[in-house]
C-alpha cells in the first residue's frame, strides 16, 4: 500500500448519468495494483477534506500506467458528485491503496462469472487485459453479466462488444431493467434472471460480484443454497454516500477559526 498525489487530466461523458475521470500520478510512477482493486481518494472542498473509494477502470493502457481511471455515476446532492461533476482538469487529490480482494482467481475455474450493475463494471473492465492471456492459455469460459437501466447507460458497450467478438471464450450478457433488447446478447430484466438461467455449478464455477447491494444480497444466498462456498463467491458492494439534505446542512455547526485555518492550508496544498 502507498500514498501519492494525483491530478485530474481527462473527463469524458459516457452516458446521461455517468462520466469517467483520469487522474495522473504527479510523480509519474506506475500504479501498482491487481486488476479489480480499489483506491481511497482524499478530496477537499469548501467544507473540508473527505474520502471516497473507487475501483480502477484502467483498460486502455500500457502494462504499467501512471494514471488511474474512474467511472462514476452522479448521486443527487452527493458531495463527491458535486465536486467531480463540476470540476475541471487540474483538480488534485491524495490517493491511498490499493485495497480489495475482488481479483481474478489464482487458479481459473472452468467457468468464471463476472457480474456487475451500474458503475460496478469498473473492476471488471480493468481485468480485460489480464484475462486475454488466461483465455489463451487455459480452458476457461468467462460470462460477463452486466445490468443497467437502459441502452443509453450501457457504458463501455463498444469496447465490451468488440472484446467479446474477438475472444470466443468470453460471453457478454447485458440486462436492461427499463428497456427492450436490441441484440442477441441483450435481455429485459435483471442480472439475477440471466445468471441463474446459465445453471451455476459449484463443482466448476467461480463468481465475482460487484454493484448494487440489493443485487448482491439477492444473488449470494441463492448461490449458497446451490452449494457455493464463500471462497467461490467474492463480493464487493457499491454503497453510495448518503445525500445531505438542506435541513441537515443547516444544522451543521460553523467551523472554528482553527478549522478554517487548517482548511485554508489544505486548499492551498490542493491548488498549488
Amino acid at each position: 500500500m502507498e500514498t501519492f498525489d494525483v491530478e485530474l487530466t481527462r473527463i469524458r461523458k459516457l452516458s446521461p448519468s455517468t462520466q469517467d475521470f483520469r487522474f495522473q500520478r504527479l510523480d509519474g510512477t506506475p500504479v501498482g495494483y491487481e486488476p479489480g482493486q480499489f483506491y481511497r481518494f482524499s478530496f477537499a472542498d469548501e467544507a473540508g477534506e473527505f474520502e471516497r473509494s473507487y475501483s480502477l477502470c484502467n483498460f486502455e493502457e500500457d502494462i504499467q500506467p501512471s494514471y488511474l481511471d474512474l467511472v462514476i455515476s452522479v448521486v443527487e446532492n452527493g458531495r463527491a458528485s458535486r465536486l467531480l461533476f463540476n470540476s475541471e482538469v487540474g483538480l488534485k487529490a491524495n490517493v491511498t491503496g490499493p485495497f480489495g480482494r475482488l481479483t481474478l482467481p489464482r487458479e481459473m475455474p472452468r467457468r468464471l462469472f463476472l457480474v456487475a450493475t451500474s458503475v460496478g463494471i469498473a473492476p471488471f473492465m480493468s481485468m480485460l487485459k489480464a484475462l486475454e492471456a488466461r483465455l489463451l492459455a487455459e480452458e476457461v469460459e468467462v460470462h460477463f453479466i452486466y445490468g443497467t437501466r437502459d441502452i443509453s447507460e450501457f457504458v463501455y458497450g463498444a469496447a465490451l462488444t468488440e472484446y467479446a467478438a474477438t475472444h470466443p471464450q468470453f460471453h457478454l450478457h447485458v440486462c436492461f431493467s427499463r428497456d427492450d433488447p436490441v441484440a442477441l446478447n441483450q435481455f429485459r430484466g435483471y442480472v439475477q434472471d440471466q445468471l441463474f438461467q446459465l445453471g451455476p455449478d459449484p463443482e466448476s464455477d467461480h463468481f465475482l460480484l460487484c454493484g448494487n447491494p440489493k443485487m448482491i444480497d439477492d444473488v449470494y444466498p441463492r448461490l449458497k443454497e446451490l452449494g457455493f462456498s464463500v471462497k467461490q463467491v467474492v463480493r464487493e458492494k457499491y454503497v453510495f454516500a448518503k445525500a445531505v439534505s438542506k435541513a441537515s446542512a443547516a444544522k451543521t455547526q460553523p467551523m472554528t477559526e482553527e478549522q478554517k485555518r487548517l482548511l485554508a492550508e489544505k486548499m492551498k496544498k490542493y491548488s498549488s
